[in-house]
């Protein structure tokens, strides 16, 4: 870490190699390979069936739409069981099987993130057993704590939500396109444009958020080191009659640990609701295009619901790929 750059007059660390740092964090999961071979194979299959499902759906709603019509101008009854029963079957199975792996996924890779931050702690306690008492007269104590606390929670919670949502949208958002441009190049493209427009946003509220979790992180052990410095030294203070200023020096420790967490909450929610406008507004021109070639003859009802379920899954990785993406530079900055 090197305290080489500034954020609202506070000086901050930052990782020197964020490579290396990802690296060395990855290393400790050798142990659990047996756990991440399977959370990786369930993600894979997750992924396609989350793809193959609106395909099949597509072709469930043409094969639904067309029996309507046969039945309507033969002036006979409709029986959704009698005509399709089968293929109705086969797409709850398909849903069942694709919450199935979801759960699977996510259940493992919180185990993984609770294992991994275990041994963390496990190696950290040893290595401050051997350390020298300058170390420890050195450093605040507040800092310590927040190193073996906060942070390490800060990367389980990574583990456990940001970094497997990113890998599954990731995936989806390959197969999604893949499929899209098999419907139709121009909406793909224009859907791309759009999204072009949000990685841009995503990219300037990620560099702000860094700086503002590093604030975070520094304000929260500035705090913890003045109250129990202060807590230690409470008969001192009272003897000498500093209560006030111990008041006054913690109630601003606390009020720039206020100040940091509100602006790095603000930079890591914001970019939610701003990604999910520019796909909103995606989807509507999307919709509107797609209903007027649905109206010409050049796409079919299956086809047009398809592509607006694709765009509607590929625009929501994306939404919370920007989130995630955001949430890892506060456990970067930790």
């Amino acid at each position: 870490m090197s305290p080489n750059k500034k954020f609202a007059g506070i000086e901050y660390e930052t990782p020197r190699n964020t490579k290396s740092t990802v690296v060395r964090l990855f290393s400790q999961l050798h142990g659990q390979r047996v756990r991440l071979t399977v959370v990786a194979v369930s993600i894979v299959i997750y992924v396609i069936l989350s793809i193959w499902n609106h395909m099949y759906s597509a072709i469930v709603i043409d094969h639904l739409w067309q029996n309507i019509k046969a039945s309507w101008q033969a002036g006979t009854p409709f029986s959704v069981t009698a005509t399709m029963g089968r293929e109705l079957i086969q797409l709850t199975i398909q849903y069942l099987f694709t919450w199935l792996f979801y759960y699977l996924q996510s259940y493992l890779m919180a185990n993984v993130a609770e294992n991994l931050v275990l041994s963390l702690r496990s190696q950290i306690a040893r290595k401050l057993h051997r350390l020298p008492l300058r170390f420890f007269d050195q450093n605040k104590a507040g800092e310590i704590l927040s190193r073996v606390t906060s942070d390490l929670d800060k990367i389980a919670e990574t583990l456990q939500t940001g970094l497997l949502k990113l890998i599954v949208a990731i995936g989806t958002i390959i197969g999604s396109l893949i499929v899209m441009f098999w419907y139709s190049v121009p909406l793909t493209g224009l859907f791309l444009v759009f999204m072009v427009v949000s990685m841009v946003v995503t990219n300037i509220v990620a560099r702000k958020n860094l700086a503002c979790a590093a604030e975070r992180q520094e304000t929260i052990a500035v705090l913890t080191g003045i109250v129990e410095e202060y807590y230690n030294g409470r008969d001192v203070i009272k003897a000498y009659n500093h209560e006030d200023e111990s008041i006054q020096a913690v109630s601003r420790a606390a009020e720039a640990n206020r100040v940091a967490n509100l602006r790095a909450d603000f930079l890591t929610n914001c970019v939610n609701p701003l990604i999910r406008l520019l796909t909103r507004l995606a989807q509507v021109v999307i919709a509107v295009i797609a209903g007027r070639a649905m109206l010409n003859g050049t796409m079919t009802v299956g086809v047009v619901q398809a592509f607006l379920q694709y765009v509607n899954q590929t625009a929501e990785p994306l939404t919370e790929a920007s989130y995630m993406i955001n949430s890892l530079q506060a456990a970067l900055a930790s």
